[in-house]
């Protein structure tokens, strides 16, 4: 049996506000969770906030390294999300610029201004509290993309990191 989240299950923040906060409660220890975040075959399989799972995703885990995400690669263009590492504290804490870009076949490019991802994980018995904030995200219908995108991937995540029985 699948239990089901409520559609703002994770999202804490209101649907627009700034800036957009995202919380829950995972079944795993917070290094279990860390890696869910930080090692590419892991990051694949969650974010994405339906089915399906990324295209690619590169990691230089190290402070000043850089990340990518690919969620659709065509002919015609490539649709991504990117940034850099502005802290790494494992597995405690994980800080990073994120922006949305699209890179077309001609070489043109276009993307978001930068904005701002912190999350903490902290140990809560068995498993592990998530905070996320993402802010400077620059208007109020960009923000209810994301609250909504992390708020989908937060309950893939919450599917991955869950114990298997049996």
């Amino acid at each position: 049996m699948t239990v089901q989240q409520q559609p703002q299950a994770f999202l804490k923040s209101n649907p627009g506000q700034e800036p957009v906060l995202v919380e829950g409660l995972f079944r795993a220890d917070p290094g279990r969770v860390f890696r869910a975040f930080t090692e590419p075959d892991e990051v694949r399989c969650w974010f994405v906030p339906k089915s399906g799972a990324l295209v690619s995703a590169e990691i230089d885990l190290q402070v000043g390294g850089r990340w990518c995400f690919v969620i659709e690669k065509t002919a015609e263009k490539q649709i991504h999300f990117e940034g850099e590492y502005l802290a790494i504290e494992a597995p405690n804490r994980l800080e990073f610029s994120w922006r949305h870009v699209q890179e077309y076949a001609d070489g043109t490019r276009e993307a978001t201004d930068t904005s701002r991802v912190s999350v903490t994980f902290t140990e809560v018995g068995k498993a592990t509290e998530v905070k996320l904030r993402h802010e400077a995200i620059k208007t109020e219908d960009a923000r209810r993309g994301v609250g909504g995108g992390w708020n989908g991937c937060f309950g893939r995540l919450a599917d991955l990191v869950a114990p298997r029985n049996g």
